[in-house]
This record gives structure tokens, C-alpha cells and sequence, in this order.
């Protein structure tokens, strides 16, 4: 079961991380902020329009769920993926699959205007849903201002851009403070251990922020999302903390890695996928950056905060 979630850890990460190589910066809306009819194109490269603000709202992923209950949209949600547990709400929604394989059937039954998700969705469905006269609106992000331009994007096409812009305003000034209180510290290099050595790079949000946190991220300089790092690598970088989100029981320590800085020094801490953090730092909506300060304060304390 633990590897299983490992697994699905991975696929979830590079579908919020990544999307056919867009840099998830193209999408735009033409017209003012909350203008209809609108005519915008998704972080996939999709240009679709919407006449009015959709009522009916499905969601196929978490990040998205979250973006929409922190917009107050939470009684136009008809439908949800089956990993969105936050806000609680979200939890007594209907159930409408997942990114890859949402109920197309399900959703046409709960009449949704608009289904947004996180990433790639499978383009059988995207056509299903067309045709039954259904936009799927694809958010993505490979950093801060990506995770931003989401919030943004929904805000407009559900008619909450002031909303939407209050949000964003408020994550740019919590970075500014994270970034502030973690200066204080000295630098430490770090792997993020996904499963498997898999990491963060520069092409995933979560990889790309660890600036913020005084944190230099060994897996950085990769040219795509979450590179599978050798042993012999991680080794030779010599990182100073590594961080294992799995749990203690199921890691099985490659030979070598007792001659790393933070197998030497103790500075290896597991992050349990029940944990809330992990919710936070994998989900690219509002809550991404208390999820970065609690992992600046176990990589810098020792202390997991929640």
C-alpha cells in the first residue's frame, strides 16, 4: 500500500508540475478581469470561451478544489475528484474520479458548466465533455508565479477576480516574509526524496521555491520535472538534509549514503503522506507556502510545524 502512494506521490506531482511542456505561462484571457464572453486559453494551450460565469463547478483536482473553496465557491462545487480532502466540505461532495480518469458520464449528470483540473486530463474525456458542451480548464505551475496565474485564471472565468486578486497579494507578501525569516539562517543543501530518489527540479514549483527557505535544492538544475536521481549523484552532492517523504519503516538506505552529511549528522527527516504538510507543498493553490514554511523549519530546526 506505502508503495503504492509513493507511486501515485510521483504521477500527481508531475501532473501538477508539468503539461506537454507548456511553461504555464500562456494562458491568458482576453477582455477585463470578469468580462463575458471571455475568451481564454489554459495552461495547456486550449482556447476555449465562456459566456457567463459558470454555476455548476467540477473539479479534478485537489489544487483546483482548494483554489475554488478559497475563492467562496463552495456551494457551485457539484463534483470532486476522489483525493480532495480540504477544505473539509470538500469531503461530503460528489465524487467524480480523478485527472486521468474522471467520470465523464457523472459529470454531464450533475450538469457542471466547467470542469477545471490540475495538469494533463485524458483527451477522450476532454472530447466527451466538449462535445456535451462542457470546458475542462487546465491549471499547472513550475513556480510561485505559476501557482499565482492559476488562482488568477479561475478567479476570472468563475467571475472572482477581486477575490482571486486578494489571494495572490496575500501569498507575494508571505513569500516576502518567508523569505525574510529564513534569511537569518545559513544555507543548506537538500534533497527532497519523492520515492525511489525521485526529486524536485527547477521545472516543479515545489523544487524551484526552495530559495525562499534558504535552501539549496540538489536536484535543481534538472531540465525536466521530477528526475530520478542515482545513488552515486545524491552521493557525490553531499546534501545536508535530506528530506524522504515516505515513512521510516519503508526506507531502505542505498549503500554509500552513510558518508552523506545528513546520514553522518542525523539531519534526515521523513515526512509521513498523511502528514498535512504533504497536502500543502503538493497541491499548487493557497496553502502551497505554509506547506514551504513548515519544511524551512524542519530543514533549518529539526521541527516539523504544521
Amino acid at each position: 500500500m506505502k508503495k503504492i502512494t509513493a507511486v501515485f506521490l510521483i504521477t500527481v506531482l508531475t501532473f501538477a508540475f508539468t503539461a506537454c511542456g507548456s511553461d504555464g505561462e500562456d494562458g491568458k484571457a482576453d477582455g477585463t478581469a470578469n468580462s463575458f464572453p471571455m475568451t481564454v486559453t489554459d495552461y495547456l494551450g486550449t482556447e476555449m470561451e465562456f459566456t457567463e460565469a459558470p454555476q455548476r463547478i467540477a473539479s479534478l483536482s485537489p489544487s483546483c478544489t482548494e483554489i475554488l473553496f478559497a475563492l467562496g465557491l463552495g456551494d457551485q462545487v457539484v463534483g470532486v475528484s476522489n483525493w480532495c480532502t480540504y477544505p473539509k466540505a470538500a469531503q461530503s461532495i460528489e465524487k467524480i474520479g480523478d485527472t486521468n480518469s474522471g467520470n465523464v458520464e457523472k459529470i454531464i449528470e450533475l450538469e457542471a458548466d466547467v470542469v477545471f483540473v490540475s495538469g494533463q486530463t485524458a483527451a477522450d474525456s476532454v472530447s466527451a465533455l466538449n462535445e456535451a458542451g462542457i470546458n475542462v480548464y487546465s491549471i499547472g505551475a513550475k513556480d510561485l508565479d505559476g501557482i499565482y496565474k492559476g488562482i488568477t485564471d479561475v478567479g476570472q472565468i468563475t467571475g472572482t477576480s477581486e477575490k482571486a486578486a486578494e489571494i495572490v497579494d496575500g501569498m507575494k507578501k508571505e513569500a516576502e516574509e518567508i523569505k525574510t525569516e529564513f534569511a537569518k539562517y545559513d544555507t543548506k543543501s537538500v534533497f527532497i526524496d519523492l520515492g525511489d530518489l525521485y526529486s524536485s527540479s527547477k521545472e516543479d514549483y515545489l523544487g524551484n521555491s526552495l530559495n525562499l527557505i534558504n535552501a539549496k535544492n540538489i536536484a535543481l538544475n534538472f531540465d525536466y520535472s521530477s528526475p530520478q536521481l542515482s545513488a552515486e549523484k545524491i552521493i557525490e552532492e553531499n546534501p545536508q538534509v535530506y528530506l524522504c517523504f515516505s515513512s521510516e519503516k519503508e526506507f531502505v538506505k542505498p549503500d554509500g549514503f552513510d558518508q552523506i552529511d545528513a546520514f553522518k549528522n542525523k539531519e534526515v527527516y521523513f515526512i509521513p503522506y498523511e502528514d498535512p504538510t504533504m497536502d500543502k507543498i503538493t497541491r499548487n493553490g493557497p496553502r502551497f507556502l505554509e506547506g514551504l514554511k513548515a519544511l524551512g523549519e524542519l530543514i533549518h530546526t529539526g521541527k516539523l510545524d504544521d
